[in-house]
């Protein structure tokens, strides 16, 4: 290997691992903002309580508590010859830490029979707001969700992303 060559993998060697060491959270994290991988599971309906689990190690620790809807609109399209019912919502959790404002987007399916039966969704999170210890965090993920028959079936939903603190 020739030097220029050497030292160019040298070089991007170096960037990697510095890249991976202080990750930024995009908008509303600082420069030092380290992001950590986090999953909060919820059952919306009826008991209304959640629990966020840190994934991998940081700055935030478990916490649980009372999870709400507070606001939603309705749409519906088809693809592909599939009704897709889709919820634009937020949803707080509020903790032993403080709480945690999320907005949500998720596309609902039928997964029963006759449009009766249990609904399954994905989607995409990201934070709106946070006090106590989740005033400053930014960041999003993904989510899935089930139950929603008809406001009869439990609702369940997990929500995974990066969550992160300047």
């Amino acid at each position: 290997m020739k030097a220029p060559q050497a030292l160019l993998l040298v070089v991007a060697t170096a960037l990697t691992l510095a890249s991976g060491a202080s990750v930024g959270a995009g908008p509303g994290a600082g420069a030092g903002a380290t992001k950590q991988r986090v999953a909060i599971t919820a059952n919306l309906y009826p008991k209304r309580e959640f629990v966020l689990t840190p994934l991998h190690a940081g700055a935030l620790e478990r916490d649980f508590g009372k999870a709400r809807m507070v606001y939603g609109t309705w749409s519906s399209t088809m693809r592909k010859g599939q009704d897709i019912e889709i919820l634009r919502a937020f949803f707080t959790f509020e903790g032993k830490r403080g709480s945690l404002t999320i907005r949500e987007r998720t596309e609902w399916v039928d997964a029963g029979v006759d449009s009766g039966g249990p609904s399954i969704a994905t989607g995409n999170w990201e934070v709106v707001r946070g006090t106590g210890e989740y005033a400053q965090v930014a960041g999003g993920g993904r989510s899935a969700h089930s139950g929603l028959s008809g406001g009869t079936d439990p609702w369940y939903a997990r929500q995974e992303g990066f969550l992160s603190l300047p």
